[in-house]
């Protein structure tokens, strides 16, 4: 649910892809995409430079050195790729910048082959200070494989 106003922060924002949804529904707001891959970022840049309200910084989340508290953070097909300690300290460098009541959004793969386990989402999410607010399973089109979708709280 956009308000429009918010600043919100995208983990792992890739080439852009979600960004250009998440962007277009902040008519006052701030989009803040932050990616470790120096391409990647270049590539977003290129893509949405039409886009005054998005702001790119490569590098982890735990250097993002603004100050700037969110409302909204979101991971999309992100911490599977990441490792068990990485997972842990990006979730807790989220919630340390999210405001009180903050949301993120969660979408990650999690079929035995990709991805990573729900329960493994939900306990790291839950050790960082978050509470469940809703989930489901489900399959992706086209390539079936299964995800998590999950939106959790900053207590």
């Amino acid at each position: 649910n956009f308000r429009g106003n918010e600043n919100d922060l995208e983990v792992g924002c890739g080439g852009g892809n979600m960004s250009r949804f998440l962007s277009e529904n902040l008519e006052n707001g701030k989009l803040y995409c932050v990616d470790v891959s120096d391409f990647w970022i270049s590539k977003l840049e290129r893509r949405l430079k039409n886009k005054k309200n998005i702001s790119t910084f490569c590098g982890e989340v735990k250097d993002f050195g603004i100050d700037v508290r969110f409302d909204l953070a979101v991971f999309h097909f992100v911490l599977h790729d990441l490792s068990d300690d990485e997972r842990m300290q990006t979730v807790g460098a989220v919630s340390e910048r999210l405001k009180e009541g903050g949301l993120v959004y969660v979408r990650e793969p999690i079929a035995e082959s990709h991805g990573m386990p729900s329960e493994e989402i939900r306990k790291i999410f839950s050790y960082c200070g978050f509470v469940e607010v809703e989930s489901h399973e489900d399959h992706s089109f086209p390539a079936r494989d299964r995800f998590f979708d999950g939106v959790f709280q900053k207590r």
